[in-house]
């Protein structure tokens, strides 16, 4: 009876080491199998549009497309801002009103326009060109700010026509100037302007005579606080301005 029970424990020891020689044979196999799929599969998994790769390489974030190359909205124009800013960086002999009250008179007759505006008889544009291109370069930016857009907020004629016709009317206490804005326009478009020829143009001092547009548009500005005496010498048959 003991002679067989050993015999029984013999063959059960050596049974279970053919068994964890098979495992462990088995689990090298399985090893380099997975080994073999994980380093062929983990470089192009992707999570949620971000490639994750296996060493510690930099993360690739997926391009997210073209920029956007429309100029960002600038502060929303208002007279009060635009007043506060074009005031402030234009001055001197570069200055383009004689006080506050006439600027917020000369923006009352504008529209406000869009913040985007850099090239439209608004507010907006001129707001923008008072900023940071009237502070770097103010001599040429200024005259932009100002009330009849420097050539480029709005064509001369465009801001000249719209501001005096809208400062010169009845209830302002002065007679129109003109019929209506062709009426103007077309006969500014034979007014001569010498700020194109020498870079000047009308500033607060004048010109206050001579057939120009310049004088016409110094009168027009003037005539923002004071219409009585400045609306008729914008006039096309004009007493000052010949």
């Amino acid at each position: 009876m003991r002679v067989v029970s050993f015999t029984l424990r013999r063959a059960s020891r050596a049974l279970a080491s053919i068994v964890f020689a098979s495992a462990a044979a088995c689990a090298g196999i399985v090893a380099a199998a997975c080994g073999s799929s994980v380093s062929s599969t983990v470089p192009g998994t992707s999570d949620a549009g971000v490639t994750r790769p296996p060493t510690d390489a930099p993360v690739v974030v997926p391009d997210a497309g073209p920029y956007d190359a429309a100029p960002p909205p600038g502060t929303p124009p208002s007279c009060e801002k635009y007043c506060e800013i074009v005031m402030q960086n234009c001055t001197g002999d570069l200055a383009q009103y004689a006080s506050p009250d006439e600027c917020k008179g000369a923006c009352a007759a504008l529209a406000l326009g869009d913040a985007r505006d850099r090239t439209d008889n608004t507010v907006a544009c001129r707001q923008y060109h008072a900023g940071s291109p009237a502070r770097t370069d103010p001599a040429q930016f200024c005259p932009v700010a100002g009330p009849f857009g420097g050539g480029m907020c709005g064509d001369r004629c465009t801001a000249f026509c719209e501001l005096t016709l809208r400062v010169c009317d009845a209830d302002a206490g002065a007679a129109r100037p003109y019929a209506d804005a062709p009426a103007c326009a077309t006969a500014c478009a034979n007014y001569m302007f010498t700020g194109a020829a020498d870079g000047g143009g009308p500033t607060l001092d004048g010109p206050t005579d001579g057939d120009t547009l310049d004088c016409r548009m110094f009168h027009a500005r003037s005539a923002i606080l004071e219409p009585g005496q400045h609306c008729a010498a914008t006039a096309e048959q004009s007493l000052a301005c010949k």
